[in-house]
């Protein structure tokens, strides 16, 4: 059930904990799925967009240093001057306000500036010190000196926001502004974070993104701050940054910033907690001209309160904390101009690009809650416990210590551990002795095993094979960086398995030819290719000898093992191509899909850091190369430069997995909530329940699935970024044989639930548990009767005790509030379907609170939801003035 508050709910759910009343969100307008582009009426956009950002910070240099270094900001080679390709961060300013309350906390501030004034990064930060204890020095390379008399907030900030370039003081004014808190840590550089950023808010030209909020993304669900459910909005949409980059460079996507995943688009008010907090300090990004609109408008309210002009020393512009809160009053206060304007919709990035470490609170202006060790953690980390129980997060004089120390986060592990809320209470430290971990290479196990069946589809073979060949080219250019770069972060060996499923149109020649053509121009990649086939002999043996000559110690080799599949059909395909995977981890891919950028090493990295993870999926786009009508240029595929193979393209939809395993577990009762081709599994754990079952036709990754939740519930696990670009084709499996499909799902959830829910092996007398019951619950439009609805509503309600009995051990409060309220909202559905294609009936058995009568569905809606009253005398309304 979706949860909303009013504004003055949403801001105090930053001021700590509040009221759980909450309204029912309405549906969010769809957002058209059109690729962004560069608005050519911009006067600063013949070049890259200027950003300013605006860090905040108080008694915690160390953590502020760890947002800096999370930044990776680009050194300068002053060898080759000339060789600086376009990059977002030569048009960024960085200004600083720092707070100290002792002298300590302010030789530990000195300490960090006193670093980053000794290398030469493309970005000098600028600090501003509060108070009057702020050395001069502080400020000389941007040549202020004495300009800033008032040392207050206020003055500090109107600098910060205000001042021209620090290298060209007739610059003109920036165009977008950023503003972070100390207790931020970005996962990405700072680069890609601003190409996200900059890439959504210049949308179209009409300016209709307001704010992009790096915090967010598609794994978020809940509010920390609010210790409450935070339900993701409706109808978003998935949309490719590729032709924004491309145009922006006047190139192919920019070495740092092309791995990323895109945006999320969605209607701001259709947000709710965390999706509706339009002005946020932590991590949030605005055009420059709006974040003037909303100071002007906080100046207004304080004028009008106390009769002073422009920044003041008290009220909306005396401290970060009471910015935001006024920021956002603010925002609600010119609610009309924006919407005037159309700036009606928020962005997110589609995979996470930062949390927040809310261990400590160092201001006494807002009482939010600090998180603890684990929270919003979705997997059990089996990585060795850091030394740091010696050191209390919560003080931050302790973690001051860390700083004179030379500690840093470990921010690796930070990429290996998803998380449900943007705040969070994890404080991993690297090991204090940098001891490289050995990667001997064994030939006989590869990192990763690529598993693709091939049946047809010689229009796609070549783009779907090139997209996997270059998660190894990407990852040989990727620049070396010891601090997110570890064991877990390596690629260094690959096998792909391709089974000749009856293929007789010529696909996996093709497949072939276009990765040795793909790594012709990549002579530290080794590429082997074996043929299994019966009659057929290893190819391209002299040039694997060539290959060996001058590379005789490649620094990635990939294998290629051709396999004939044993019997006809996709189960049979893949438990062949598993006899001769090598590797534990194996990855999923189909024929006619694009694997997205970074998408291996992302799942290599979890999987490493996650050993109670036996699969993990992702995201992904549904596209098609043949629609007519509302078509992109195919630049917003991933490697659409290596591979192409159409001219348009249209994104159909996103699908966006569960990313709580226990809640993920929950759903899968009712519908295959991973796709099979984003998956990385271990093959071990697939061996243990015997693999696919081949007597199934069209559900078989279903089947597997719901097979391994039965012995742990947590087996599960979808990571929150796009693994794949998923083709749709009239060939699809689920376009020739969908309604096999959907039958052999359907016995498929009979027999989980049978297993599951029963409360003993042998009691299979239940009344409510009848494949036309499941029918009816995963399809109420499909219900024949009024007691076909309330048999599925009474299995529902089994399946939910028994689920949650079960399972007590397993789930997380959080996982278990969201079980419930998808029960009510189902629920809610069952009782819908039943009244608009059963009321006319029993109309006298739709009341509130009846007791009587049939309708068993009503009676259990009313009385798990009472707050639901107006929908339900909206229904019996309709149904009187139908009948």
């Amino acid at each position: 059930m979706a949860e909303e508050t009013d504004f003055i709910g949403l801001i105090s759910s930053f001021l700590g904990p509040a009221s759980d009343d909450v309204d029912r969100v309405s549906p969010a307008p769809a957002v058209s799925s059109v690729a962004p582009s560069i608005s050519k009426n911009n006067d600063d956009f013949d070049v890259l967009p200027s950003t300013r950002v605006v860090i905040f910070s108080k008694d915690r240099p160390w953590q502020l240093q760890q947002l800096m270094r999370s930044m990776k900001l680009p050194i300068i080679d002053n060898a080759s001057p000339d060789n600086h390709d376009a990059s977002f961060v030569q048009h960024v300013d960085m200004f600083i306000i720092c707070r100290a309350t002792t002298a300590d906390f302010a030789e530990g501030y000195e300490q960090i500036r006193q670093a980053y004034c000794q290398v030469d990064t493309q970005i000098k930060p600028c600090f501003l010190y509060e108070g009057e204890w702020m050395g001069r020095d502080a400020l000389d390379h941007v040549s202020i000196s004495d300009i800033i008399e008032n040392k207050s907030f206020s003055s500090l900030l109107e600098y910060a926001l205000n001042t021209r370039c620090a290298t060209d003081a007739a610059s003109p004014a920036p165009s977008f502004v950023m503003f972070l808190t100390d207790d931020c840590v970005l996962l990405d550089c700072l680069e890609v974070v601003l190409a996200h950023a900059i890439g959504s808010l210049q949308y179209d030209q009409k300016d209709r993104v307001f704010n992009f909020l790096t915090r967010l993304h598609p794994g978020i669900s809940r509010c920390q701050t609010r210790d409450c459910m935070s339900p993701s909005p409706r109808n978003w949409q998935y949309h490719s940054l590729i032709p924004y980059l491309n145009n922006a460079f006047n190139t192919d996507a920019h070495e740092s910033v092309k791995h990323h995943d895109g945006i999320y688009l969605y209607t701001t008010k259709s947000g709710s907690t965390e999706w509706n907090y339009p002005v946020d300090l932590s991590g949030g990004v605005y055009r420059y001209k709006d974040v003037q609109m909303i100071l002007k408008q906080i100046r207004t309210e304080d004028k009008d309160c106390n009769g002073k002009h422009g920044f003041s020393d008290q009220g909306g512009l005396s401290h970060p904390n009471t910015f935001e809160v006024r920021g956002n009053q603010a925002v609600l206060a010119i609610d009309n101009d924006l919407v005037a304007a159309r700036k009606t919709l928020s962005a997110v990035p589609s995979r996470p690009l930062m949390v927040v470490l809310a261990i400590n609170r160092v201001q006494d202006v807002c009482h939010a809650p600090i998180a603890g060790s684990g929270e919003g953690r979705v997997a059990q980390s089996t990585l060795t416990a850091n030394d740091n129980n010696s050191t209390d997060p919560t003080d931050p004089s302790a973690l001051l210590k860390l700083l004179l120390n030379g500690r840093n986060l470990d921010l690796e592990r930070y990429l290996s551990t998803p998380y449900n809320s943007s705040h969070i209470g994890d404080v991993f430290l690297c090991d204090q002795l940098n001891v490289s971990q050995s990667s001997e290479l064994q030939e006989l196990s590869p990192d990763v095993s690529v598993l693709i069946p091939v049946h047809r589809g010689v229009d796609f073979v070549s783009h779907s094979i090139a997209s996997i060949i270059m998660q190894c080219v990407d990852e040989l250019h990727q620049p070396l960086d010891d601090e997110t770069r570890g064991p877990q972060s390596s690629l260094s060996s690959m096998q792909i398995v391709i089974v000749d499923d009856r293929c007789d149109d010529g696909s996996i020649d093709v497949m072939i030819q276009s990765c040795k053509k793909l790594l012709d121009s990549q002579p530290n990649i080794l590429l082997m290719v074996f043929d299994h086939r019966e009659g057929q002999i290893t190819l391209h043996e002299e040039h694997q000898q060539q290959q060996k000559r001058h590379h005789p110690q490649p620094t990635i080799s990939i294998a290629i093992d051709i396999i004939a599949s044993k019997s006809p059909g996709v189960a049979s395909a893949l438990n062949t191509g598993l006899d001769h995977c090598r590797s534990e981890l194996v990855a999923r891919m189909d024929a006619d899909d694009i694997c997205a950028p970074g998408r291996l090493i992302s799942q290599l990295r979890f999987m490493r850091g996650n050993s109670s993870v036996n699969v993990v999926g992702a995201s992904a786009v549904i596209f098609s190369t043949k629609d007519d009508q509302d078509t992109n240029d195919c630049t917003i595929l991933p490697y659409h430069s290596v591979a192409p193979n159409s001219n348009q393209c249209h994104i159909v939809r996103t699908s966006l997995p569960v990313i709580d395993p226990g809640f993920l577990s929950w759903t899968m009762l009712f519908t295959c909530t991973i796709s099979h081709p984003t998956v990385m599994f271990r093959k071990s754990a697939i061996d243990e329940i015997r693999g696919y079952d081949e007597s199934i036709k069209c559900a078989e990754d279903y089947d597997l699935w719901l097979r391994m939740l039965e012995k742990d519930c947590r087996s599960i696990l979808c990571l929150p970024f796009v693994g794949v670009w998923h083709r749709k084709h009239k060939h699809n499996n689920s376009v020739t044989n969908s309604l096999a499909q959907k039958k052999e799902a359907n016995e498929a959830c009979y027999r989980a639930i049978c297993k599951k829910i029963l409360s003993s092996p042998d009691d299979e007398t239940d009344e409510s548990l009848d494949i036309e019951h499941i029918t009816a619950l995963k399809d109420p439009a499909t219900a024949t009767s009024l007691d076909s609805i309330n048999n599925a509503a009474r299995l529902l309600m089994n399946m939910e005790s028994t689920f949650l009995q079960k399972n007590d051990m397993c789930l997380t409060e959080h996982e278990i509030k969201l079980i419930q309220n998808d029960c009510n909202a189902r629920i809610g559905e069952l009782a819908t379907i039943a009244i608009s294609k059963f009321g006319k009936d029993y109309t006298d058995h739709f009341k509130f609170n009846s007791s009587e009568g049939p309708c068993y569905v009503w009676r259990l809606w009313s009385d798990r939801c009472p707050n639901e009253q107006f929908q339900r005398l909206s229904l019996l309304c309709h149904l009187t003035t139908t009948s």
